[in-house]
């Protein structure tokens, strides 16, 4: 019989929650398991500390299923209740273990006056969210969102559905882009934009740059919320390897304000880049600096021999849908999911 337990100050539920990821990603490809140290920074952050609850949902004496539930500290509905996320889902292939694990978690956040609920969200959008639903033929890629494939199927058995989808598009030459972006590029040149690499000798100064930028940018986008810059600097160790000067680029304006970045990065097995991020100031987007921006980092990556791109993690219903002028076949989805309490 499955049962699920509060575990969120019990050292040995501790220890059960993050037990729970071996047998969830049994046969799954390697590399894609959370990673536990980065799981544990997140749990602790000093926002949520007294705003969420750690659940293990158990088969006898073996722990099958987990998930955190929390109050948004900064985010209301439409209603202006609190919204409540659950976040840190992983499960063994079980219905029953997903209706065991969720109830608890749902009853806890209604008892605190939340109105609606997303997830999967460990926090916010900065950190992991959104459930991969495939399709699972291609694997994944660095830096995926990646579940076991029934996860979407034990979202909506608990009551959950779509808030929002997401699609990552295959290009196969991304030469065939470029004479697009030239009017673009040549109007923001007119404006007296500059494009210019990220600067490796001086990284907490260029994320921090990043994270100015990010903030304002997205500030309007669903289910946005602020995050401090140690918390963002935190994401991204372990990361840096990532961070290819060639392909992770800001837009400066002429008075010498960065007005907006990209952050793309090489496959390690592929002769392709995942463009993973675009963002450019709403003031300087009509000056043609995003053409500029995705000019100068597939022009990077073709003199490097790197044709293919991938258009990652799009909201489906972004501007950013059009970078690719219709010409990317969606290989992979997702799904942010929700319901009242």
């Amino acid at each position: 019989m499955i049962s699920a337990l509060d575990v969120t100050d019990d050292a040995a539920g501790r220890e059960a929650f993050h037990a729970v990821v071996a047998s969830a990603y049994e046969g799954q490809p390697r590399g894609t398991t959370p990673d536990r140290v980065a799981v544990e920074r997140s749990l602790d952050r000093d926002i949520y500390r007294s705003r969420q609850r750690l659940f293990v949902a158990f088969d006898g004496d073996r722990p099958v299923a987990r998930i955190v539930a929390r109050i948004a500290p900064q985010l209301n509905d439409a209603r202006g209740n609190p919204y409540g996320l659950l976040g840190f889902f992983e499960s063994a292939r079980n219905v029953d273990t997903g209706r065991a694990l969720f109830q608890p978690a749902i009853d806890w956040l209604r008892g605190h006056g939340v109105g609606a609920i997303v997830g999967p969200m460990d926090g916010d959008t900065w950190h992991r969210y959104r459930v991969n639903i495939g399709p699972f033929d291609h694997p994944p890629f660095p830096l995926e969102p990646w579940n076991p494939p029934y996860y979407r199927e034990l979202w909506e058995q608990a009551g959950f559905g779509e808030v929002e989808s997401y699609s990552s598009k295959w290009i196969d030459d991304v030469t065939v882009l470029l004479p697009r972006l030239e009017s673009g590029a040549e109007r923001a040149a007119s404006h007296g934009i500059c494009v210019r690499a990220l600067d490796r000798s001086r990284l907490d100064q260029e994320l921090a740059i990043v994270h100015r930028l990010s903030a304002e940018i997205f500030r309007d986008a669903f289910l946005y919320s602020p995050i401090t810059l140690p918390d963002f600097l935190d994401m991204y160790r372990g990361v840096e390897r990532f961070l290819d000067p060639d392909l992770v680029v800001f837009a400066t304006a002429p008075d010498g304000r960065d007005v907006g970045f990209v952050f793309a990065y090489a496959d390690p097995s592929l002769p392709a880049i995942h463009y993973k991020t675009i963002g450019v100031l709403s003031d300087w987007r009509k000056a043609g600096t995003t053409a500029a921006l995705s000019r100068h980092v597939y022009r990077n990556a073709v003199a490097r021999g790197l044709r293919a791109g991938n258009h990652a993690l799009m909201r489906d219903d972004n501007r950013s849908q059009a970078l690719d002028a219709g010409l990317g076949v969606v290989f992979r989805r997702y799904v942010l999911f929700g319901r009242d309490a």
